[in-house]
């Protein structure tokens, strides 16, 4: 049987439902994504795929363009663009995740990825590729607590972010643009209540309740961890359909506090750094990345991390890892196969305090296997 204890001390898997800690609007996460579109527009749809979508169904003659995405990308991303039934080219990085583009690409979609909350897609490089004649999608879903991303305003320019990767809430995503979309209508899916669910049930299996009911703990949470895989299975397999954002979410979003979700991403984020002694495990240094999403790091091959993410697992810390590239991608994109096979993401965000972060410190200052 799972202790409380042993059950409170796990680090990782997706979010229960919150503690509802902000009682001002104005100090609330919704206040802050509204209030920090810059001299864009905003509206809000059910999930990152949805807004994708949007996007590329609001561009003219989308159909006739080519489209540029990263070979380092989740089938979420992939998925709107398959099925739309786009031209899709692929572009190559130079580490750490340093997008390689042709700088005369003109008059076609280019998708860029803020990694892990870095900016590696200048501002200065986002403005010649618009001039170019490009439309340029940024997914901001790593970078959203970064204040200063969204300043740039462009007709051509488009700003998504899947909110719920990031957030505790069961469905939600946003786009950012400088001019006003039509919302979508005041369509709510079913699809969030299986998520709901899960989260609400993670709670449960993190409280004592559990053995007040005389409940078994790991039934509890096989059961969960199934509702939260079937629903991320489920999307894969549907059509995108582009619904609104649920009241439920919206609900949780007025009612969490900005500042307390970014301190204690960024003191974890600090931490990690400041403490972690082999510095070759960093992927990025301290000072590219602008939004504290998530930690990763970057072993030499793909059985020292199966070993290390064994190790962190049988410790209760559950990394997981952004991502598998997609079939779709070429094999001539070396770097992010051989990245895709040496990564491990490191949980840093607000659940967590600085004594959680030691409890990592403490396996990756251990001597890790070559």
């Amino acid at each position: 049987m799972v202790n409380l204890n042993q059950r409170k001390n796990e680090i990782g898997g997706f979010f229960g439902f919150p503690f509802f800690d902000c009682t001002e609007i104005s100090k609330s996460v919704l206040h802050y994504l509204i209030n920090s579109s810059g001299g864009n527009n905003y509206t809000f749809v059910e999930d990152g795929r949805q807004a994708i979508k949007k996007v590329l169904l609001e561009i003219k003659d989308v159909q006739k363009l080519k489209c540029y995405l990263p070979s380092y990308l989740c089938h979420s991303i992939l998925q709107p663009f398959i099925e739309i039934g786009l031209n899709i080219n692929f572009y190559g990085h130079m580490h750490p995740l340093r997008a390689d583009i042709d700088d005369d690409i003109s008059d076609s979609i280019i998708l860029i990825i803020d990694y892990f909350g870095t900016e590696f897609f200048e501002r200065k490089k986002i403005k010649e590729l618009l001039e170019n004649g490009n439309k340029v999608i940024i997914d901001v879903t790593h970078s959203i607590f970064d204040k200063t991303r969204r300043i740039l305003s462009h007709d051509n320019l488009f700003y998504i972010s899947s909110l719920r990767k990031v957030l505790p809430i069961p469905d939600g995503a946003i786009i950012f643009h400088s001019k006003e979309f039509n919302c979508p209508s005041m369509n709510y899916s079913l699809n969030i209540t299986p998520m709901l669910n899960a989260m609400l049930l993670k709670n449960m299996y993190l409280s004592d309740i559990i053995e007040l009911l005389q409940m078994n703990p790991l039934d509890m949470k096989n059961f969960y961890l199934s509702l939260s895989k079937n629903s991320e299975e489920n999307k894969d397999k549907q059509v995108i359909h582009i619904n609104s954002i649920s009241p439920i979410s919206l609900m949780i979003l007025s009612n969490i506090s900005f500042d307390t979700i970014l301190e204690q991403r960024k003191a974890n984020l600090f931490t990690l750094y400041e403490k972690i002694i082999n510095k070759e495990l960093f992927l990025f240094c301290y000072e590219s990345i602008k939004s504290p999403f998530i930690f990763p790091i970057y072993l030499n091959n793909n059985r020292i991390r199966k070993e290390l993410r064994h190790k962190l697992i049988i410790n209760n810390i559950f990394p997981p890892i952004h991502w598998e590239v997609q079939k779709i991608v070429p094999e001539k994109f070396v770097y992010e196969q051989q990245l895709s096979s040496r990564i491990l993401s490191i949980p840093i965000d607000q659940r967590y305090s600085t004594i959680d972060m030691q409890r990592i410190i403490n396996i990756l200052n251990q001597d890790i296997p070559t």
